[in-house]
């Protein structure tokens, strides 16, 4: 019935196909491309969903409505097609056409950009909404009298009412659970700002830099089309004018920045396309580049087609593949990159060779592919990002009345922020419920907007399960607790399993109550696999938890591509599909085993399956290597003979070669050296050991141990970081007015302040990402300027902004000061020679005779680390 259900499906859409109606691609090549792709795929995949996905077709859609779905429908990735149903996919369609339909610049945008800048729901890594709908109304009137630029400039204004910066895990939210909270991180931010823009019909897109060289982490913002041309801004972040943000300067900086999109894409810098999408290469818009040819050859001096090649940069302690890209018949590939370094690796069949270059010096890399050397070997390089180069200057003009606006926009979004629950609420509701009072507000304060989810989940906790309330929120991470929905939080309270002796009350909470299992979009999938099985599997899975491996290995059928963006399905979306990628076929078994009672997780290390058995952890292997199966370990201990902190992902880590790359293990992120175990188990295999330690320049010292780990055996391997002892030089000679006054009312600033070790001073733009960047890295070293009592004098701005600063918001030295004085930066600059234009903020240690011995300014990420060691 379901075969003959598809071809009956297969007959109307191809009669609509050749139909003389409006379509919404003109092209008929590029059509009959998108349709044969969707006919394939129902054919595969989509079938396991028919009533969830293709249903639809057999409703009242226009041929436009039809052709827009077969575009969805054959190119978005799989997690999307499994957890998503045609009832979202027709709700974004239609509102997509309604925005073009509505706004005067709607007939302006090209099929092309409708189709793949508009139409898609999709705009990064996010759990999708229905924010398309919700926005088109509340900005519909706001903009009808704008110019397309305008319109985009007003949306930003719009998104920024809405959202400020703050650091957060990388899952990242849905739009209208980003407004809830009014604060997210820059993919949050750039996701939102690119569903508003596309939500009125304005083509957008996320752009990223997939890792900085000049620094440590990433960034990404937006790009719009308006009028013919396409500009930039920052996300959540207007500025007076298009084309400029905080992070230009860092972008001129940068070896990649890079965008994709479904389906196949014509433009001019492509970096690859894959069956389902094209990724694009955007790095000319915003620094000095050049393409780099790579050549790779056999021993024998004959090209080698389809090698893998990669380009590395070190980000943290890891060496992050920008890119991969595949040789063609002649052994050739190549890439526009930035003007720094890049490592760039090969390999094919487990094979591999790599060859630090400089992107300025080299035309054409030639490598041999002739076996690979695990040897036993240290190698040493410096990676050294493009050069600094001086900031571009941007007219005045605006400024002070967007600054203005900015701080109504502030207002706005914190008389929101006030509506949140409060601790004389949450105290109420503790003593109604007869819960701690502290842990209820502690609980509350970190959910923020979504203060009534996490009520409800009090409040709608039966009497006797109380008692796990807090296991479980304890259990889920804090960005859970801002977009967690009470329904499936509860629904995984009433139906886990009753606590059992077999494990402890933690590991119960942690491993069988709680509903997230990794980045997956949390879902009620107790409830739904409970009556998915008869009560004979759930016995068997409880005796043995490898039946649940059987049945997936024999049932779900395991796809490399499918699933680009790697965003996990739910286990819903797997068990309907019989469709999926490793990562969430280990999601899936995983939500079978805890469904059954069994404490099961991924491993964060090894992202290897597991479940509890006597007291053991058991590794459960769904699609990896045969090899790997085999549970062969050893074991290795890391010596250092530095007292200086060391830290994972910081400054050093630890990789495993998996397909021809050296893949990193996720230990702990800043996990001090010290507190790892003496021994460290490791599965058997090839092993590297970076340490990396980056320079006030932003060059990288990196050091490369290869090593091997063989079964039963004990290594001890030496870190030792690389680093270039050099003389400090003073920059100049910089005075405080004696007579400076801190904001909050305390007495003369150098009447309270110690300055036997000297003091920090920090110029700030409180509401600017790259100014929240800092005070965070503060937060890590706190302890250790608290031990030096050295002073901190924070300089703000004098408008608005100072007023709207809340110091409370972060953890910073105790020695600190807050003062307010507009002619203080321009005196710094003169003495200095220096010009900080829009390069906030400015970060200068001052010795107890007035030498500036510090300087950084502008986005930077490690500061705090910076700052420390060189007064140290």
């Amino acid at each position: 019935m379901r075969l003959k259900g598809i071809a009956i499906l297969g007959f109307v859409s191809c009669l609509l196909f050749t139909s003389c109606a409006e379509h919404l691609v003109s092209d008929k090549t590029k059509r009959s491309e998108i349709h044969q792709k969707f006919e394939q795929r129902s054919k595969d995949l989509l079938h396991n969903r028919q009533a969830q996905l293709l249903d639809v077709f057999n409703s009242n859609l226009t041929q436009k409505e039809v052709d827009a779905l077969e575009f969805l429908y054959a190119y978005e990735t799989l997690s999307d097609l499994c957890n998503y149903d045609s009832e979202h996919y027709l709700q974004q369609v239609r509102y997509a056409f309604k925005a073009q339909e509505t706004f005067s610049w709607g007939k302006k945008v090209s099929e092309d950009d409708f189709l793949h800048f508009v139409l898609p729901p999709r705009a990064g890594t996010e759990n999708m909404d229905s924010a398309r709908v919700v926005i088109f109304h509340e900005l519909k009137d706001r903009l009808m009298n704008l110019s397309m630029k305008e319109a985009a400039q007003e949306v930003n204004h719009w998104c920024h009412e809405k959202v400020t910066y703050t650091g957060t895990d990388g899952r990242t939210s849905a739009p209208l659970a980003c407004i809830r909270n009014a604060k997210g991180r820059c993919g949050e931010e750039s996701v939102l700002t690119v569903t508003a823009l596309r939500a009125v019909g304005i083509p957008a897109r996320q752009i990223y830099t997939p890792r900085w060289v000049h620094q440590d982490d990433n960034h990404a913002w937006v790009e719009f089309w308006a009028d013919g041309k396409w500009y930039f801004t920052g996300a959540c972040e207007p500025e007076a004018e298009v084309n400029q943000g905080w992070f230009v300067e860092p972008s001129r900086r940068a070896i990649l920045t890079a965008t994709q999109t479904l389906g196949h894409y014509n433009a001019s810098d492509v970096i690859y396309e894959r069956d389902n999408f094209t990724r694009l290469n955007q790095i000319a818009n915003y620094a000095s580049a050049k393409n780099i040819f790579v050549k790779v050859k056999n021993a024998q001096n004959k090209p080698i087609e389809e090698v893998e090649v990669g380009f590395l940069v070190c980000n943290y302690a890891e060496l992050y593949n920008l890119a991969s890209l595949k040789t063609d018949a002649q052994g050739i590939c190549s890439l526009k990159l930035g003007l720094g370094d890049v490592v760039v690796w090969a390999t094919k069949n487990e094979e591999f060779s790599f060859k630090k270059i400089s992107v300025a010096d080299t035309d054409t890399l030639s490598l041999v592919l002739n076996g690979s050397d695990f040897s036993e070997r240290v190698i040493d390089f410096d990676l050294v990002p493009p050069v600094k180069k001086a900031p571009l200057k941007f007219s005045a003009e605006g400024r002070e009345k967007n600054k203005k606006r900015l701080a109504v926009e502030d207002s706005i979004r914190k008389a929101y922020e006030k509506t949140f629950m409060n601790q004389e609420e949450a105290f109420l509701l503790a003593s109604k419920e007869q819960l701690d009072s502290t842990l209820v507000w502690q609980k509350i304060k970190k959910s923020r907007g979504n203060w009534a989810n996490i009520s409800r989940l009090i409040q709608n906790t039966p009497s006797e399960m109380k008692k796990w309330v807090f296991p479980l929120l304890n259990a889920i991470s804090e960005k859970d607790l801002r977009d967690a929905s009470s329904d499936i939080l509860l629904s995984h309270m009433m139906h886990s399993s009753a606590f059992e002796k077999q494990c402890s009350e933690k590991e119960y909470a942690d491993y069988i109550l709680n509903p997230r299992i990794a980045m997956e979009q949390l879902s009620a999938y107790k409830a739904y696999l409970k009556t998915s099985f008869d009560d004979e599997f759930w016995t068997e899975v409880k005796k043995n938890p490898a039946k649940a491996e059987e049945w997936i290995l024999s049932t779900i059928n395991i796809s490399k591509a499918e699933n680009y963006i790697w965003v996990p399905s739910t286990p819903k979306g797997v068990f309907e599909m019989k469709t999926t990628d490793l990562g969430s076929a280990k999601v899936l078994f995983v939500a079978l085993c805890r469904t059954a009672g069994i404490p099961a997780r991924i491993d964060r290390v090894t992202q290897i399956a597991q479940y509890k058995k006597d007291e053991q952890w058991v590794n459960v292997y769904l699609g990896e290597k045969q090899a790997e199966k085999e549970d062969h370990f050893g074991s290795i201990s890391l010596h250092t003979s530095s007292d200086e902190v060391c830290k994972y992902a910081k400054q050093f880590s630890l990789a495993k070669f998996e397909n021809g790359f050296y893949k990193t293990l996720e230990f702990p992120f800043n996990k001090d050296v010290k507190d790892f175990p003496k021994n460290i188990s490791l599965a058997v295999g090839n092993y590297l050991l970076l340490t990396a330690e980056r320079e006030n320049d932003g060059t990288v010292l990196n050091r490369l141990s290869f090593f091997t780990v063989k079964k039963d055996e004990h290594k001890q391997i030496e870190l030792s970081i690389r680093s270039e002892v050099k003389p400090l030089e003073a920059y100049g000679k910089y005075f405080l007015p004696n007579n400076l006054k801190a904001i909050d009312g305390q007495p003369e600033l150098f009447e309270s302040c110690s300055l036997n070790r000297g003091m920090v001073v920090i110029w700030i733009d409180p509401d600017k990402e790259p100014t929240k960047h800092v005070l965070k890295d503060l937060e890590e070293v706190k302890d250790s300027f608290d031990e030096l009592s050295i002073p901190f004098v924070f300089v703000l701005p004098q408008d608005v902004r100072a007023e709207q600063f809340e110091a409370s918001d972060y953890s910073l030295p105790e020695n600190s000061h807050f003062v307010m004085g507009d002619e203080l930066l321009p005196n710094f600059e003169k003495t200095l020679g220096k010009n900080f234009h829009q390069q906030l903020p400015v970060v200068t240690f001052l010795t107890t005779n007035n030498e500036v011995f510090f300087l950084s300014s502008g986005y930077k990420i490690g500061v705090g680390d910076e700052l420390l060691k060189s007064i140290k």
